[in-house]
C-alpha cells in the first residue's frame, strides 16, 4: 500500500459568503490535521466586467481578487487558530463550480471535497449546483457534505478532535 502523506493528499474547502463556509472549513482542517493532510481553501472573486474598458477592467478584477483573498484570509485565520492548521488560498475569477472543477482536475492530490449544507440540512447553492450535471473531475473524488448549522462541539465530535 501507498505510503499516504501531505504531499500526496489534501482536502479542499471553499470560502464564500455561506454562513455554512466556517463549518465545513473547520472540519476539512481537522479531517487534514487528522491523517496529516493538507488543505486547500478555495476563494472565487465576483469579477464584474464592463467590456471594452481594458484598464478599468482590469483594475476592477484586481480589486475584486484583493477583496476575496482579504475575506478568505480572515476565514483562514479563523481555521488556524481554531484547529492549527494553516490552509493554503487559491484565488479564482471563475464561477465556483468551474473553479472547483479546474482545480481538481489540475491538482491531482487533491482526494476529499468538504462542502456544508445549508442550515436546515437545506442544500446550499454550491451543493445544489455540483450535485446535478457533469461529474465534479475526470477522475474519482470523495465529496463530503457535513450540516452547516453543527455547534462547536458538533465539528468536534465529528471532524474527530473531541475527547
Amino acid at each position: 500500500m501507498p505510503n499516504m502523506n501531505d504531499a500526496s493528499r489534501k482536502f479542499l474547502a471553499v470560502s464564500d459568503e455561506t454562513e455554512e463556509c466556517m463549518v465545513a472549513m473547520v472540519f476539512a482542517a481537522m479531517r487534514a490535521k487528522a491523517v496529516s493532510a493538507d488543505l486547500i481553501v478555495l476563494r472565487c472573486a465576483r469579477v464584474p466586467g464592463l467590456g471594452g474598458w481594458i484598464g478599468l477592467d482590469r483594475d476592477i478584477s484586481e480589486d475584486a481578487k484583493d477583496s476575496a483573498r482579504l475575506k478568505a484570509l480572515k476565514h483562514i485565520d479563523a481555521v488556524e487558530k481554531r484547529v492549527g492548521v494553516r490552509a493554503e488560498l487559491i484565488v479564482s475569477e471563475d464561477d465556483p463550480v468551474d473553479a472547483i472543477r479546474t482545480l481538481v482536475n489540475r491538482d491531482k492530490t487533491i482526494k476529499v471535497l468538504i462542502l456544508a449544507a445549508a442550515p436546515g440540512w437545506r442544500p446550499g447553492p454550491l451543493v445544489s449546483r455540483l450535485a446535478k450535471g457533469k461529474p465534479i473531475a475526470n477522475r474519482p473524488i470523495a465529496v463530503t457534505v457535513i450540516p452547516g448549522d453543527l455547534t462547536d462541539a458538533e465539528i468536534d465530535e465529528i471532524g474527530g478532535l473531541a475527547g
